[in-house]
């Protein structure tokens, strides 16, 4: 608010509360007040253009003691009542806000995030109203989209072509982590109580954090078991070992296969 708009402020609380009128007869004291009162609240707007706030609509506000709020029976009104009833729809304003796309380069980190902060801090201060959007898509186009994005990777129809060769389905696996051929492990359930990730599934940290690179010990046995014969005892696969763990060789086994298929 400027000085003028701080001025028509205090005319209005002096109308509302005989204990500001009485301070706003002195002319010096009047201007010391109006001085300080600008100084408190400069950066708050007087209205802002979408019609959302209004000084002296909080004012009335604090003095109609809604919601059982009586602190204007012992108080007089003070900046700091101002402060937070700004601070309350400030919060409101930016949690109805949604970053528009920015017209910066993306590639231009430092303009596209200035014009982030800039877009934000006007609405912060009143200056521009939140920006709103819709849902880009109805329950209609929705569906559409979900139909489209199911074909993704199915083989084109009529080509007679697959949509990706095996070779290089293959390939691409091989350097993609948590797969079947960069975690072979993934192919069967974690035994883990606390993870019983699916197949296929990451396995899950107790604080429910997906492991990328690696899986539970006890998934990597039983992958150990499930795939590999133990050649120390003599267990086929899928048969465990007649130990409480796979025997070490048999862990190896799988090991061993699984740094060969990496080398080819």
């Amino acid at each position: 608010m400027n000085p003028r708009e701080t001025a028509a402020l205090l005319r209005l609380l002096a109308t509302l509360d005989g204990r500001l009128r009485r301070a706003m007869t002195d002319p010096q004291l009047a201007a010391r007040t109006i001085d300080e009162w600008n100084e408190a609240t400069v950066h708050i707007p007087a209205a802002t253009e979408d019609g959302t706030w209004d000084v002296m609509h909080a004012v009335r506000a604090f003095y109609e003691q809604q919601r059982g709020d009586h602190t204007a029976r012992y108080f007089a009104y003070e900046p700091h009542h101002l402060l937070a009833a700004w601070a309350d729809h400030r919060g409101s304003r930016m949690e109805r806000h949604t970053d528009p796309i920015p017209a910066a380069d993306p590639d231009d980190v430092s303009a596209y995030r200035a014009e982030l902060v800039g877009t934000r801090q006007a609405v912060a201060t009143g200056q521009a109203p939140p920006s709103r959007y819709r849902a880009a898509l109805d329950p209609a186009g929705q569906r559409r989209l979900d139909a489209l994005t199911a074909r993704i990777g199915a083989d084109v129809p009529g080509s007679g072509a697959p949509y990706i060769r095996p070779e290089v389905r293959e390939e691409l696996r091989s350097h993609v982590p948590n797969t079947r051929a960069g975690l072979p492990a993934l192919g069967i359930d974690c035994p883990v109580a606390k993870c019983r990730a699916t197949e296929r599934r990451p396995c899950t940290s107790p604080q429910g954090r997906e492991l990328r690179r690696t899986v539970h010990g006890q998934r990597r046995d039983a992958w150990a078991v499930h795939t590999a014969p133990c050649p120390e005892c003599g267990a086929a696969p899928r048969q465990p070992c007649p130990t409480a763990e796979p025997h070490p060789a048999r862990i190896q086994v799988t090991l061993t296969s699984q740094e060969g298929r990496s080398a080819a």
